[in-house]
């Protein structure tokens, strides 16, 4: 009957039954308590099915909470790949610029052109006055 059943279950059990737990008592007081229980005399099959569902109950949470555990570490893996990853791309580009230093204005180049780019497509999207007196202000 109390196969499995830890001393926080047996507690949950006597509280359902006649909720006097103290907090000096063992597993022993706790198993002689509910068998001593009015309950447990008149149906001890309900007994019996209480503590079994709240073991089961007590052991798929911890499965879940290992569940998430190990869901945690393996994302955590794969950032630190990812991570790791990133670190080489930059380790390549790095050994790529000192071999090639053109290639270094030439990326600086490619910045400037992006950001004229930006700037000339900014400039466009400004609406077109539609008042002759306005009409200065654009130009």
């Amino acid at each position: 009957m109390y196969k499995n059943a830890l001393k926080e279950d047996l507690i949950r059990v006597v509280e359902e039954l006649d909720g006097t737990v103290e907090s000096t008592d063992t597993v022993a007081k706790l198993k002689t308590k509910i068998e001593k229980s009015s309950t447990f005399e008149s149906d001890a099959d309900f007994v019996k099915t209480l503590i079994k569902n709240y073991v089961d109950e007590r052991v798929s949470r911890n499965e879940r909470q290992a569940t998430v555990e190990n869901q945690k570490i393996e994302l955590t893996k794969l950032q630190l790949a990812q991570l790791e990853k990133e670190v080489e791309l930059q380790t390549t580009k790095n050994k790529a610029l000192s071999l090639n230093p053109a290639a270094k204005t030439e990326e600086k180049q490619l910045e400037t052109d992006i950001e004229n780019m930006i700037k000339s497509i900014k400039t466009l999207s400004l609406p077109v006055p539609t008042r002759s007196e306005n009409f200065n202000l654009f130009f």
